[in-house]
């Protein structure tokens, strides 16, 4: 039998590859440093360790939206102004500087698929025991050395990403593209929430979320049935989603036709950040009130006992890193329960 280990490893080489060799042809200059961003944003989180943190919930979460946002909003300045500064040079540089341009660029693509599959997939890795499922396959990857810590801080590195990228859309998108992007957004959130809806709701997709259940292994115990309807819930959404999907095509190939003073679109790019910015904080604090209310609710929902070990899973996993346990715990919004 092929050790897992030995299969990771030769699809991150492989993919590695492809990555470096698409860095080399767009160069350092035209590659996205989207992942030296987060990583540095993701260093300042280790501030939290260091800083003292407020116990009252508004001070609590001040302190953690600073260690997010001032360093994600110095770096995008610095590399807007650093690239502008690089692409606006007219003689060619020198042999020297082209050839770094090409090895940093291969560097940078590589970094950015790594760090990609990090922010995805280490919550997910770290969810995995927290809900009692942990594989064989993964077993070398729990028992190594660097887990304990990589663990500890994989929701941390989730939401430097997030923040990071927030910013940077806002930035990118301009007035017109944001109010239509919040406006998806919105329209995607309503999805879900219709599609968890119609999942407990309507009778037959009710059944369908039964039937999906009895076909799952008897060693799942209750977590079968929140399968079941979790799977019901995400057809559903995919319906819908791609309802919001076709509208947003047709709204993005009205908005190409729209020509923006360079001036007024760099004021509009800061004001988009700082009102995406906002959105991503709202965000947190809306899914963290929502889970908080669901876990001291769950008894008096439908499938309230299959949901208590879910909830429970999910709050360890929301307090599992450092930063993430701060934005969780001293959400100002759990003030409204």
């Amino acid at each position: 039998m092929v050790d897992p280990a030995v299969i990771t490893g030769v699809c991150a080489g492989v993919l590695a590859l492809i990555a470096f060799l698409y860095g080399i042809f767009r160069k350092f200059t035209r590659v996205s440093w989207l992942s030296w961003q987060v990583l540095i944003v993701f260093a300042a989180t280790l501030l939290v360790g260091v800083i003292p943190v407020p116990d009252a919930a508004w001070g609590a979460f001040a302190v953690a939206a600073g260690i997010l946002v001032v360093p994600s909003a110095v770096l995008l300045i610095i590399g807007g102004a650093v690239r502008h500064a690089m692409l606006k040079r007219v003689r060619p540089a020198p042999l020297f500087f082209r050839v770094c341009s090409r090895l940093l660029g291969g560097l940078t693509a590589v970094l950015n698929v790594a760090v990609f599959l990090l922010v995805f997939a280490l919550p997910v890795l770290t969810a995995l025991p927290l809900f009692g499922v942990q594989p064989e396959a993964l077993s070398f990857l729990y028992e190594s050395a660097v887990w304990d810590w990589a663990a500890a801080h994989a929701l941390d590195l989730f939401t430097a990403a997030g923040c990071v990228v927030f910013m940077r859309a806002g930035y990118r998108i301009g007035l017109a593209r944001s109010l239509w992007t919040v406006i998806a957004v919105l329209l995607s959130v309503v999805a879900l929430a219709l599609s968890v809806v119609l999942a407990l709701r309507v009778p037959f997709l009710v059944q369908f979320a039964g039937t999906i259940s009895a076909a799952l292994p008897a060693s799942l115990g209750v977590f079968a049935g929140v399968i079941g309807t979790a799977v019901v819930a995400l057809l559903c959404f995919l319906v819908l989603f791609a309802v919001v999907l076709l509208l947003n095509l047709l709204v993005n190939q009205l908005m190409k036709k729209i020509v923006v003073n360079p001036v007024l679109g760099a004021i509009d790019g800061v004001l988009m950040s700082v009102v995406f910015t906002a959105l991503f904080f709202a965000l947190s604090c809306g899914i963290g009130l929502g889970i908080a209310y669901l876990s001291a609710n769950a008894a008096a929902l439908p499938v309230g006992e299959q949901l208590v070990p879910v909830l429970s899973a999910i709050e360890g996993l929301l307090t599992s890193s450092p930063l993430s346990a701060v934005l969780y715990l001293g959400n100002p919004a759990l003030l409204l329960l």
